[in-house]
Order: C-alpha cells, then structure tokens, then sequence
C-alpha cells in the first residue's frame, strides 16, 4: 500500500470527524465556555498535537527512508485506486467511536476536544505533502504493509507489523 495514499486517506476521514464533533461545545453544549476561551483551548489543542505529531513522526519516518529496499519479491502490491476502499472500511468503527466521544465531550464540558484530533489530522496530512517531496526525490513510491487497525497478540504477521518497514517501488520505463 503506498504510504503517501494511507497517510492522506486517514487524515482526510480524521480531519473532518474531529470538527463535526467539535459542534456542541459551540452550539448547544451543556456548559459552553466563554466564546473567546472556547476558541483560545481549540487553538491549544490542535497547535500542541499538531506540534507534537510533526517533532515526533519526522525522525521515525526518516529511520525507516533510510533503511528502504525493494520490496520482497512475493510481496502483493495493493492498486492505487483500491488504496481508499481498502484502508477506509478498517477505520469506520474507530472514526465513528472518535465521532461520539467529541460529541459527548463536547456537550457535556464545552470543550471542544475533537481539536486535539484535528491537530493530528492536520500534522498527519502535513506529512503526506513531506512524504510526497520524498518519494519525487527518491525516485519512486513509497509502500509499507497494510496493517489492521487492531493487531491481536496471536497474529502471526505481528512482528511484521511491529517493525513498520518501507519499500520503494520504481515504475519501469
């Protein structure tokens, strides 16, 4: 799967999520905070975990660009235009759990929480842009393993998993 296409993809289905979540504590939560201070700990929570995404991923994602190979030869390479139908359905029920708890949040405190989520969202798609100068620079695609949203301790590809290893795939021309 290529890596550039699954980091778009969760952000583009996080992103959104995270704001419509964010609406009761603007409309008609329970305890709606002061409008300038709602606006004040939206700004905090998005900045800080965009921030933090950004500091933390970037060297992780350079570790593993600079131990790239060719991918093993029997390797099944995922389509690009099946990218968005394969990672999308593993992530329905963990953007609709994300959904109801920011809207509960949000009602209930008046804090919008989805921005902490929002700021990874917008880190993540921040990468994507990052991850896409890389592969034009390398010279290929970027592709990774198609993990499971949830890997079980019993699952034999575990490790595999654990590891995140990329892989360049250069078109013939």
């Amino acid at each position: 799967m290529g890596l550039v296409a699954s980091v778009r993809i969760q952000a583009s289905l996080l992103l959104p999520v995270s704001l419509v979540s964010c609406v009761p504590a603007y409309a008609w939560g329970t305890h709606r905070l002061d409008l300038t201070m709602s606006v004040a700990i939206a700004v905090l929570l998005f900045a800080t975990t965009f921030s933090a995404l950004l500091k933390a991923r970037r060297p992780w994602y350079g570790e593993r660009l600079a131990r790239m190979t060719p991918p093993p030869a029997d390797a099944e390479l995922v389509a690009r235009e099946e990218t968005f139908d394969l990672f999308s359905r593993g992530l329905t029920k963990p953007l609709l759990l994300v959904l109801l708890t920011g809207l509960v949040l949000s009602y209930a405190t008046g804090v919008p929480a989805g921005m902490l989520l929002a700021g990874l969202a917008g880190a993540m798609l921040r990468q994507s842009w990052w991850l896409a100068a890389e592969e034009e620079r390398l010279g290929g695609r970027i592709v990774c393993l198609h993990t499971p949203v949830h890997v079980t301790a019993d699952d034999p590809a575990g490790p595999a998993y654990r590891r995140a290893r990329f892989w360049i795939v250069r078109e013939a021309s």
